[in-house]
């Protein structure tokens, strides 16, 4: 079982910003997952709990609230789970996790450049 995270790694404005990315499942078998964060209060992603069919892709958001520039992390466990689960919270909550995947955040300063004056 393997899952991949496209972008693997994720910048953010500090001052508050949005970083798409997408799960890929590369296995033959259905994954659930969930996404831990290590700054809950600058960070929020969406979805927590899902799916990733195999072969196929999830996309999914990382928003970030304007607070101090630092370097955090989210920690994306996965599990297997049954084609006839629906609900990811509890398919993931009755499995066990079989992996993990960190993927690094940074927030970061905007650089504001200034025009340059024109010569005469």
């Amino acid at each position: 079982m393997a899952l991949n995270i496209e972008p693997a790694v994720a910048m953010v404005p500090a001052s508050g910003g949005v970083s798409n990315h997408a799960f890929t499942n590369l296995g033959e078998q259905r994954l659930v997952f969930k996404v831990k964060s290590t700054n809950n209060v600058n960070y929020r992603v969406k979805p927590v709990y899902g799916f990733v069919e195999p072969q196929a892709s999830t996309e999914f958001e990382i928003k970030r609230t304007d607070g101090p520039p630092k370097k955090d992390k989210f920690v994306v466990q996965f599990a297997a789970a049954s084609p006839e689960e629906n609900d990811p919270t509890n398919a993931f909550k009755s499995t066990y996790s079989l992996g993990k995947i960190n993927l690094p955040v940074s927030a970061v300063v905007a650089v504001v450049e200034q025009p340059v004056a024109a010569e005469e």
